[in-house]
Protein backbone atom coordinates (compact mmCIF):
# COMPACT_ATOMS: atom_id res chain seq x y z
CA UNK A 1 0.00 0.00 0.00
CA UNK A 2 2.85 2.32 0.93
CA UNK A 3 4.18 1.77 -2.19
CA UNK A 4 1.56 2.49 -4.24
CA UNK A 5 1.22 5.73 -2.48
CA UNK A 6 4.90 6.38 -3.54
CA UNK A 7 3.90 5.76 -6.72
CA UNK A 8 0.52 8.04 -7.24
CA UNK A 9 2.90 10.87 -6.04
CA UNK A 10 5.93 10.17 -8.28
CA UNK A 11 3.00 10.08 -11.25
CA UNK A 12 1.71 13.72 -10.15
CA UNK A 13 5.06 14.86 -9.69
CA UNK A 14 5.88 13.86 -13.54
CA UNK A 15 2.83 15.18 -14.56
CA UNK A 16 3.55 18.52 -13.08
CA UNK A 17 6.72 18.19 -14.55
CA UNK A 18 5.58 17.80 -18.28
CA UNK A 19 3.47 20.88 -17.88
CA UNK A 20 6.14 22.95 -17.13
CA UNK A 21 7.84 21.55 -19.86
CA UNK A 22 5.14 22.05 -22.18
CA UNK A 23 4.45 25.06 -21.00
CA UNK A 24 8.00 26.06 -21.32
CA UNK A 25 8.20 24.91 -24.66
CA UNK A 26 5.39 26.92 -26.29
CA UNK A 27 3.05 24.19 -27.88
CA UNK A 28 0.54 24.16 -24.84
CA UNK A 29 -3.12 24.46 -25.67
CA UNK A 30 -5.52 24.52 -23.15
CA UNK A 31 -6.63 20.79 -24.10
CA UNK A 32 -3.66 19.95 -23.18
CA UNK A 33 -4.07 22.02 -19.67
CA UNK A 34 -7.15 20.64 -19.28
CA UNK A 35 -5.74 17.25 -19.84
CA UNK A 36 -3.78 17.56 -17.37
CA UNK A 37 -5.70 18.80 -14.38
CA UNK A 38 -8.12 16.10 -15.41
CA UNK A 39 -5.24 13.20 -14.66
CA UNK A 40 -4.02 15.39 -11.42
CA UNK A 41 -7.73 15.09 -10.61
CA UNK A 42 -8.19 11.95 -10.87
CA UNK A 43 -4.67 11.12 -9.23
CA UNK A 44 -5.38 12.83 -6.22
CA UNK A 45 -9.08 11.53 -5.52
CA UNK A 46 -6.92 8.16 -6.49
CA UNK A 47 -4.16 9.01 -3.55
CA UNK A 48 -6.99 10.00 -1.33
CA UNK A 49 -8.79 6.55 -1.54
CA UNK A 50 -5.78 4.65 -1.19
CA UNK A 51 -4.67 6.61 1.70
CA UNK A 52 -8.54 6.25 3.08
CA UNK A 53 -7.83 2.55 2.86
CA UNK A 54 -4.32 2.15 4.41
CA UNK A 55 -5.97 3.64 7.06
CA UNK A 56 -9.01 1.43 7.35
CA UNK A 57 -6.50 -1.60 6.94
CA UNK A 58 -4.81 -0.16 9.92
CA UNK A 59 -7.34 0.27 12.06
CA UNK A 60 -9.07 -2.84 11.25
CA UNK A 61 -5.41 -4.39 12.03
CA UNK A 62 -5.22 -2.87 15.48
CA UNK A 63 -8.99 -3.40 16.33
CA UNK A 64 -8.10 -7.40 15.33
CA UNK A 65 -5.03 -7.51 17.23
CA UNK A 66 -6.62 -6.54 20.02
CA UNK A 67 -9.23 -9.10 19.72
CA UNK A 68 -7.02 -11.58 19.25
CA UNK A 69 -4.59 -10.75 22.57
CA UNK A 70 -8.25 -10.52 24.39
CA UNK A 71 -9.14 -13.80 23.09
CA UNK A 72 -5.71 -15.25 24.09
CA UNK A 73 -6.47 -14.09 27.59
CA UNK A 74 -9.93 -15.29 27.97
CA UNK A 75 -8.17 -18.75 26.59
CA UNK A 76 -5.46 -18.66 28.84
CA UNK A 77 -7.94 -18.10 31.50
CA UNK A 78 -10.17 -20.60 30.93
CA UNK A 79 -7.60 -23.27 30.33
CA UNK A 80 -5.98 -22.21 34.10
CA UNK A 81 -9.76 -22.15 35.19
CA UNK A 82 -10.41 -25.69 33.90
CA UNK A 83 -7.15 -27.39 35.17
CA UNK A 84 -8.06 -25.87 38.73
CA UNK A 85 -11.50 -27.48 37.95
CA UNK A 86 -10.11 -30.87 37.39
CA UNK A 87 -8.22 -30.77 39.96
CA UNK A 88 -10.44 -30.08 42.40
CA UNK A 89 -12.81 -33.28 40.91
CA UNK A 90 -10.23 -35.52 40.68
CA UNK A 91 -9.75 -34.59 44.55
CA UNK A 92 -13.35 -35.15 45.32
CA UNK A 93 -13.60 -38.49 43.39
CA UNK A 94 -10.60 -39.79 45.52
CA UNK A 95 -11.86 -38.25 48.84
CA UNK A 96 -15.48 -40.00 47.90
CA UNK A 97 -13.60 -43.21 47.34
CA UNK A 98 -11.40 -43.55 50.62
CA UNK A 99 -14.71 -42.20 52.60
CA UNK A 100 -16.27 -44.73 51.22
CA UNK A 101 -13.44 -47.37 51.93
CA UNK A 102 -13.25 -45.92 55.72
CA UNK A 103 -17.32 -46.33 56.09
CA UNK A 104 -16.73 -50.13 54.39
CA UNK A 105 -14.02 -50.66 57.34
CA UNK A 106 -15.62 -49.25 60.08
CA UNK A 107 -19.29 -50.98 58.97
CA UNK A 108 -16.86 -54.64 58.80
CA UNK A 109 -15.48 -53.94 62.75
CA UNK A 110 -18.52 -53.10 63.89
CA UNK A 111 -19.79 -56.42 62.76
CA UNK A 112 -17.00 -58.18 64.28
CA UNK A 113 -17.57 -56.19 67.37
CA UNK A 114 -21.58 -57.39 67.57
CA UNK A 115 -20.90 -60.86 65.99
CA UNK A 116 -18.48 -62.15 68.58
CA UNK A 117 -19.31 -61.50 72.52
CA UNK A 118 -17.16 -62.96 74.71
CA UNK A 119 -14.74 -63.42 72.41
CA UNK A 120 -12.19 -60.58 72.95
CA UNK A 121 -13.22 -58.09 76.00
CA UNK A 122 -13.79 -55.02 74.57
CA UNK A 123 -11.87 -53.34 76.44
CA UNK A 124 -8.69 -54.96 74.80
CA UNK A 125 -9.53 -55.04 71.27
CA UNK A 126 -7.44 -51.83 70.63
CA UNK A 127 -4.41 -52.53 73.24
CA UNK A 128 -0.92 -53.23 72.61
CA UNK A 129 1.76 -54.71 74.14
CA UNK A 130 4.37 -52.60 76.06
CA UNK A 131 7.24 -52.96 78.56
CA UNK A 132 9.67 -55.82 79.34
CA UNK A 133 6.87 -58.02 81.09
CA UNK A 134 4.56 -57.27 77.97
CA UNK A 135 1.84 -56.53 80.06
CA UNK A 136 -1.45 -55.42 77.82
CA UNK A 137 -1.89 -51.68 77.75
CA UNK A 138 -5.62 -50.84 77.72
CA UNK A 139 -7.10 -48.21 75.69
CA UNK A 140 -10.49 -47.15 75.00
CA UNK A 141 -12.87 -49.95 73.67
CA UNK A 142 -12.92 -50.14 69.81
CA UNK A 143 -16.89 -49.21 69.81
CA UNK A 144 -16.20 -45.76 71.49
CA UNK A 145 -13.01 -45.38 68.99
CA UNK A 146 -15.29 -46.11 66.04
CA UNK A 147 -17.77 -43.37 67.48
CA UNK A 148 -15.00 -40.88 68.08
CA UNK A 149 -13.53 -40.96 64.66
CA UNK A 150 -16.78 -41.16 62.93
CA UNK A 151 -17.99 -37.63 65.19
CA UNK A 152 -14.67 -35.46 64.00
CA UNK A 153 -14.88 -37.12 60.56
CA UNK A 154 -18.18 -35.33 60.23
CA UNK A 155 -17.11 -32.27 61.62
CA UNK A 156 -13.87 -32.21 58.88
CA UNK A 157 -17.16 -32.88 55.90
CA UNK A 158 -19.13 -30.33 57.77
CA UNK A 159 -15.61 -27.85 57.51
CA UNK A 160 -16.01 -27.04 61.27
CA UNK A 161 -11.98 -27.86 60.69
CA UNK A 162 -10.73 -26.33 64.20
CA UNK A 163 -13.07 -28.37 65.88
CA UNK A 164 -11.87 -31.17 63.74
CA UNK A 165 -8.94 -31.12 64.13
CA UNK A 166 -9.42 -31.23 68.41
CA UNK A 167 -11.64 -34.27 68.00
CA UNK A 168 -9.48 -36.07 65.90
CA UNK A 169 -6.54 -35.38 68.63
CA UNK A 170 -8.45 -36.19 71.24
CA UNK A 171 -9.27 -39.66 69.58
CA UNK A 172 -5.55 -40.31 68.70
CA UNK A 173 -5.02 -39.67 72.73
CA UNK A 174 -7.65 -42.44 73.59
CA UNK A 175 -6.95 -44.69 70.64
CA UNK A 176 -3.62 -44.52 69.59
CA UNK A 177 -3.75 -48.50 68.38
CA UNK A 178 -7.01 -47.97 66.79
CA UNK A 179 -7.03 -48.91 63.09
CA UNK A 180 -8.22 -45.57 61.49
CA UNK A 181 -5.29 -43.65 62.96
CA UNK A 182 -3.68 -43.06 60.04
CA UNK A 183 -6.59 -41.71 58.69
CA UNK A 184 -7.07 -39.59 61.42
CA UNK A 185 -2.94 -38.32 61.26
CA UNK A 186 -4.17 -37.85 57.30
CA UNK A 187 -7.71 -35.76 58.10
CA UNK A 188 -6.13 -33.41 60.76
CA UNK A 189 -3.19 -32.57 57.93
CA UNK A 190 -6.43 -32.02 55.41
CA UNK A 191 -8.32 -29.48 57.73
CA UNK A 192 -4.81 -27.53 58.36
CA UNK A 193 -4.86 -27.27 54.94
CA UNK A 194 -7.78 -25.98 54.05
CA UNK A 195 -7.31 -23.76 57.01
CA UNK A 196 -4.22 -22.99 54.95
CA UNK A 197 -2.00 -23.38 57.92
CA UNK A 198 0.55 -24.81 55.58
CA UNK A 199 3.10 -25.74 57.94
CA UNK A 200 1.06 -27.59 60.32
CA UNK A 201 -0.25 -29.32 57.93
CA UNK A 202 3.25 -30.41 56.48
CA UNK A 203 4.12 -31.59 59.68
CA UNK A 204 1.39 -34.18 59.94
CA UNK A 205 1.86 -35.33 56.37
CA UNK A 206 5.42 -35.48 56.62
CA UNK A 207 4.85 -37.71 60.12
CA UNK A 208 2.16 -40.24 58.02
CA UNK A 209 4.64 -40.57 55.27
CA UNK A 210 7.63 -41.53 57.48
CA UNK A 211 5.26 -43.89 60.05
CA UNK A 212 2.97 -45.13 57.88
CA UNK A 213 4.38 -46.98 54.95
CA UNK A 214 1.80 -48.64 53.38
CA UNK A 215 -0.68 -46.36 54.21
CA UNK A 216 -4.02 -46.27 51.67
CA UNK A 217 -3.39 -42.33 52.02
CA UNK A 218 0.11 -42.33 51.26
CA UNK A 219 -0.15 -41.00 47.71
CA UNK A 220 -2.34 -38.17 49.13
CA UNK A 221 -0.52 -37.48 51.99
CA UNK A 222 2.71 -37.12 49.25
CA UNK A 223 0.64 -34.66 46.68
CA UNK A 224 -0.33 -32.55 49.70
CA UNK A 225 2.67 -32.27 51.50
CA UNK A 226 4.22 -30.99 48.09
CA UNK A 227 1.06 -28.69 47.62
CA UNK A 228 2.20 -27.46 50.77
CA UNK A 229 5.48 -26.75 49.60
CA UNK A 230 4.41 -25.17 46.98
CA UNK A 231 2.27 -22.74 49.21
CA UNK A 232 5.32 -21.71 51.00
CA UNK A 233 7.37 -20.83 48.30
CA UNK A 234 9.75 -24.07 48.80
CA UNK A 235 9.36 -24.91 44.86
CA UNK A 236 12.78 -27.57 45.22
CA UNK A 237 10.60 -29.18 47.69
CA UNK A 238 7.46 -28.96 45.84
CA UNK A 239 9.10 -30.77 42.78
CA UNK A 240 11.10 -33.67 44.83
CA UNK A 241 7.82 -34.54 46.16
CA UNK A 242 6.03 -34.49 42.91
CA UNK A 243 8.79 -36.68 41.04
CA UNK A 244 8.62 -39.09 44.14
CA UNK A 245 5.00 -39.55 43.83
CA UNK A 246 4.81 -40.05 39.71
CA UNK A 247 7.62 -42.41 40.26
CA UNK A 248 6.37 -44.58 44.15
CA UNK A 249 2.48 -44.14 42.64
CA UNK A 250 2.41 -43.81 38.76
CA UNK A 251 -0.94 -44.96 38.47
CA UNK A 252 -2.90 -42.80 40.64
CA UNK A 253 -4.96 -39.83 40.32
CA UNK A 254 -2.17 -37.74 42.24
CA UNK A 255 0.13 -38.80 40.53
CA UNK A 256 -1.92 -37.44 36.96
CA UNK A 257 -2.50 -34.49 39.28
CA UNK A 258 1.09 -34.10 39.81
CA UNK A 259 2.52 -34.04 36.60
CA UNK A 260 0.07 -31.51 35.49
CA UNK A 261 1.28 -29.06 38.76
CA UNK A 262 5.12 -30.15 38.06
CA UNK A 263 4.13 -27.87 34.15
CA UNK A 264 3.40 -24.72 36.38
CA UNK A 265 6.77 -24.86 38.45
Amino acid sequence: MIRNKFNILTAICLMAVMYIVISLSGCVTSRHIDELKAEIRDLKEQNNTTSQTIAEMERVVTENSETVNRLRNDVTQSNDQLHERIDMLLENYNELMRIILEMKNNLATRRIITSSPGSQSESAITSGLTGSDNQAVVSQPAEECIDAYDAAFILARRENYNEAIEAFNKYLTNCLQHESAENAHYWIGECYYSLEKYVDASEKFNYLINNYKSSVNLSRAMYKLARCNQELGKTDAAKSMFNRLINEFPETLEANQAKERLKDL
